[in-house]
């Protein structure tokens, strides 16, 4: 019975990761309705433990559990754009220089690693756009700068923010190709850090996820919404 019950617990879990990424990464499109049985063949698993993900992932804000119809992912627009922007700088920004002010050379060390990994890995988004691989490293990175922060609330709040970034950051990683030099950004956040210079790293990090806003905007259509030949 355990073991069953296990084995149900592993599905799940490996079910709910492999949808997550696909949200994240744009695999599902925002916007689009979930076809629960077509996912539970594509990703090799059963329409409950589909469900079960999706319950999750409605937490999260990544699909919209709707009355009678089932399941949609989650659409974009501008006026999100715009508010997830404005919101995740403030955080960022307040973690930064809490990390900077409280950071050790352990806090130093993993940083040097997580940009090291994601340079290892390649530095040119555009190559590696939506691969999970690549989230990961940069994902790191982003975390390693902050980790020294002892606010653990603003903490989670900055991560919930990066992670429903995503989305639009996969929407821009075509726009962006050969217009934005994303190793030089990063090395720049790093020494920053290093250099525990907390007004040097927020202007750098307001500026890092301001250009991303910047390079979106023009997809949407005058109402805010994204364009069809955008999707």
């Amino acid at each position: 019975m355990k073991a069953l019950t296990a084995l149900k617990d592993s599905l799940t879990q490996t079910t709910y990761s492999k949808l997550r990424h696909a949200l994240l990464s744009c695999q599902l499109m925002p916007g689009t309705r979930v076809n629960t049985k077509e996912l539970a063949e594509e990703l090799n698993t059963n329409v409950g433990a589909i469900r079960e993900a999706l319950s999750r992932l409605t937490a999260e804000n990544l699909v919209i559990a709707e009355p009678q119809k089932g399941f949609r992912v989650t659409p974009v627009s501008l006026q999100d754009l715009l508010d997830l922007t404005a919101t995740r700088i403030m955080i960022e920004c307040t973690c930064l220089s809490e990390s900077v002010i409280h950071g050790d050379e352990a806090w130093e060390g993993e940083i040097i690693a997580a940009f090291h990994l994601l340079n290892r890995y390649g530095s040119d988004e555009h190559d590696h756009a939506g691969t999970e691989e690549w989230n990961i490293r940069h994902n790191r990175f982003h975390n390693a700068l902050t980790a020294a922060c002892p606010n653990k609330w603003l903490l989670k709040l900055q991560r919930m923010l990066f992670e429903q970034n995503e989305r639009y950051r996969v929407l821009s990683v075509n726009l962006t190709a050969g217009k934005r030099d994303l190793h030089a950004e990063h090395k720049a956040l790093m020494d920053a850090a290093l250099d525990h210079n907390a007004k040097r790293i927020s202007e750098l990090m307001r500026a890092h996820i301001q250009l991303t806003t910047d390079t979106l905007i023009h997809l949407f259509d005058v109402s805010g919404t994204l364009k069809a030949r955008s999707v």
